[in-house]
C-alpha cells in the first residue's frame, strides 16, 4: 500500500507539473509569436491586453472556471490553452510511467530529463501549430539538437557499435523526414509543410524506425478521425489547410513510449489473420 501510495504522489506531482507546462508553454508560443520577450513580459489577454492575475493563469481550473473567455473582456480565450495544458499533463505522467528505460543509472536518467525538456519543445510547437500553422525555426532547431545529444545517449545505452550509428540514423530518417522531403519537394510545398520535415529529423533522432513507421501511421490515424468528422459535418472544407504537427507531436510521444507494444499488437494480428 505504501509503494501505491508514493506512485500516486509523484503521478499528482508530474500532473500539476505537466500543466504548469503546457500552461508555459501557451505562453512562450503566443510571446514567438507577437515577438514579445517571453522572460520578462507578463502574460496579458489577446482581445483587450488586460494584465492576467495569478487567478487567471492557474492551470486548467482558471479556463474551466471563466467558462473559456476573458475575466475582462469576456471574449473567448480558445480551446488551445485548455489543450496545451492537457498535453503537458498526460504526456508527463505517460513519460514517468511508460519509461521504456527505467531508472537504474545516471545515463537512463539524463535521457529521461532530455525526453521531458523536448517534450516542453514539443508543448510549445503543438500550440503555435495549432493557432498559426506554423512550426517556427526557433523551436524546432534546438528540438533538433535535444534529438541529437538523446539520440548518442540512448545508441551508448543501448550499446550500440559506433559504426553502427551512421545506418541506425538514415534509417531512423527515412520513415517520416524522407518521405516528408519527398512530398514537399514533389508537391513544391502543397502536402506538407517544410516545418513537418524539419520535425520529421528529431523523430528520426529519437525513435527507431520501426516506431518511426508507428508514429507515421498514428499521425494520420488521428488526423483523419478528426478531419473526416469536421468534413461530414460541413465544418470544413477539403481546401481548408489544417495543421498537421500537432497530430505529429501526439503521435511521436506515443510512439516513443508504446510504438513496441504497437508493433508487437500488430504482428500478433498479422499472425492470427494467416491462419
Amino acid at each position: 500500500m505504501i509503494i501505491h501510495m508514493d506512485i500516486i504522489f509523484v503521478i499528482i506531482i508530474y500532473i500539476i507539473v505537466g500543466l504548469c507546462i503546457g500552461s508555459f508553454a501557451g505562453a512562450v508560443a503566443w510571446r514567438l509569436h507577437e515577438r514579445k520577450d517571453f522572460v520578462s513580459d507578463r502574460s496579458e489577454c489577446e482581445h483587450c491586453h488586460h494584465k492576467l492575475s495569478v487567478l487567471d493563469l492557474i492551470p486548467v481550473f482558471s479556463w474551466v472556471f471563466l467558462a473559456g473567455r476573458c475575466r475582462y473582456c469576456k471574449k473567448p480565450i480558445g480551446m488551445s490553452a485548455l489543450a496545451v495544458e492537457l498535453f503537458g499533463a498526460v504526456a508527463f505522467v505517460a513519460s514517468y510511467l511508460a519509461w521504456p528505460f527505467g531508472f537504474d543509472n545516471w545515463l537512463p536518467i539524463g535521457l529521461f530529463v532530455l525526453w521531458l525538456v523536448a517534450v516542453v519543445f514539443m508543448a510549445i510547437l503543438f500550440v503555435y501549430d495549432l493557432r498559426w500553422k506554423l512550426l517556427p525555426d526557433r523551436v524546432t532547431f534546438p528540438l533538433i539538437i535535444l534529438g541529437g545529444l538523446f539520440f548518442v545517449g540512448k545508441q551508448i545505452l543501448l550499446g550500440t557499435p559506433l559504426a553502427s550509428w551512421p545506418l541506425e540514423l538514415i534509417l531512423g530518417l527515412l520513415p517520416v523526414a524522407g518521405l516528408y522531403m519527398v512530398l514537399y519537394v514533389v508537391s513544391h510545398g502543397k502536402w506538407v509543410g517544410l516545418g513537418d520535415v524539419k520535425f520529421g529529423i528529431l523523430i528520426g533522432l529519437v525513435l527507431s524506425w520501426q516506431s518511426g513507421l508507428v508514429a507515421l501511421f498514428l499521425a494520420n490515424l488521428i488526423g483523419s478521425a478528426y478531419i473526416l468528422p469536421q468534413l461530414a459535418l460541413g465544418n470544413m472544407k477539403r481546401s481548408t489547410k489544417v495543421p498537421f504537427g500537432p497530430f505529429l507531436i501526439i503521435a511521436t510521444v506515443i510512439a516513443f513510449l508504446w510504438g513496441r507494444e504497437v508493433i508487437d499488437w500488430y504482428t500478433r494480428l498479422l499472425s492470427v489473420g494467416s491462419l
